[in-house]
This record gives C-alpha cells, structure tokens and sequence, in this order.
C-alpha cells in the first residue's frame, strides 16, 4: 500500500500553531471535556464557524488516537493479533475503495496500520481539512 508506515507508528497532524484561532478552538475543547459535561465539550462555541470546530476536534481525536495506540503496539503483534476482530463473532477486513477495492484479511496491526494511514491521508488533504486560516 502507497503511503504505509512501517514503523507501526504515527507522526500526529501538524500542531496547530499557538495563538492561532484554530489553537483557541482548541484550548476551549480542552477546558470544557474536564468539566464532567460531555454536551457542553461538544457545543459548537458561539460565533464559530461549525467546520472549523468539527476540523480542530477531528485532528485532535486522531493525535489522541495516536498517542493510545503507540501505547499498545508491543502487545498485539503480526503473531499475537493475527486477525482484526471484535471477539470471535467479529472479523474486520481492510479495503478503501482507491488502493484496496476488494476487502482483504489482515492482521489487527496491518489493519490498524492500513487504517491510520488512510485517516492520516485524509486529513492531510487541503480539499477536506484546509490548513489555512479562514
């Protein structure tokens, strides 16, 4: 697969830069997640733009995601995690409809890897994640 990281490990988006209204959205998130009040977390502030909200969320997500995933490599394995499921019921194959059309099977660290590459791919786009301001 093009754009495959081998090192199992991902290079989180590109910081947002502090003092950037991008870096303000996000410093609002993360004050009201501590607050116990997931609805009032997920409120778009006012006079915000909704995209730029859901943008800023969305790329944290994904470094969060990172950061718990790089805590786990070591124990699932090619060896130990040879298949991607949800328990014995739940088989998960890997296709994205551009490099992969027909649903592969492959090891939960290959789909993980499969799977946050494509993530990475996209919010790296300029077309649906624009890096500039406004």
């Amino acid at each position: 697969l093009s754009g495959s990281r081998s090192s199992k490990t991902f290079k989180p988006k590109k910081n947002i830069p502090e003092g950037s209204h991008q870096y303000e959205l996000l410093k609002h998130a993360e004050a009201t997640l501590g607050s116990g009040n997931l609805r009032q977390a997920v409120m778009l502030p006012d006079g915000e733009d909704l995209n730029e909200w859901i943008a800023v969320n969305t790329v944290d997500f994904f470094n969060q995601i990172n950061m718990l995933y790089g805590t786990i490599t070591e124990f699932c394995t090619e060896s130990s995690c040879p298949v991607m499921s949800a328990g014995p019921r739940y088989e998960y194959h890997w296709a994205d409809g551009t490099n992969i059309k027909k649903p592969i099977k492959c090891s939960a660290p290959k789909y993980i890897d499969y799977l946050m590459t494509w993530v990475q791919d996209q919010l790296d786009d300029e077309t649906l994640f624009p890096s500039k301001i406004g």
